[in-house]
């Protein structure tokens, strides 16, 4: 530990000990805020949790975020394929667009004769 004190040769006036003393004390009062500050559990604690649910909001808000985007790229894929199965129905030559349709209402009616059967 360095310590300003003047050796026993040196006389210091009383104005020079006043200076010494107080700044001890500024160096002690520093000290001691600084081991109460890392002896402060309840904070320590508090600023956990704080850090923890910042972290879970981030998280969430990543993940619907996320969501979100998988959504509209769902949505978007399906209209499109909606979009070319149309196409390709309406590019077929009339009889087989008729030959698909009876037999779309073929297998309803197959359902429903099933289902009053049960």
């Amino acid at each position: 530990m360095s310590d300003s004190s003047p050796t026993t040769d040196e006389k210091q006036t009383p104005e020079q000990i006043q200076a010494d003393i107080e700044a001890r004390r500024e160096r002690l009062a520093a000290n001691v805020d600084a081991l109460s500050d890392k002896l402060d559990v309840k904070a320590h604690a508090q600023e956990a949790v704080h850090e923890a649910g910042a972290k879970v909001t981030g998280a969430v808000s990543g993940a619907v975020s996320g969501a979100k985007e998988s959504v509209g790229s769902a949505a978007g894929t399906a209209a499109e394929g909606s979009r070319t199965l149309v196409g390709k129905f309406r590019a077929l030559p009339l009889p087989a667009q008729a030959a698909i349709g009876a037999g779309a209402v073929a297998l309803v009616v197959a359902v429903v004769v099933n289902s009053a059967r049960d």
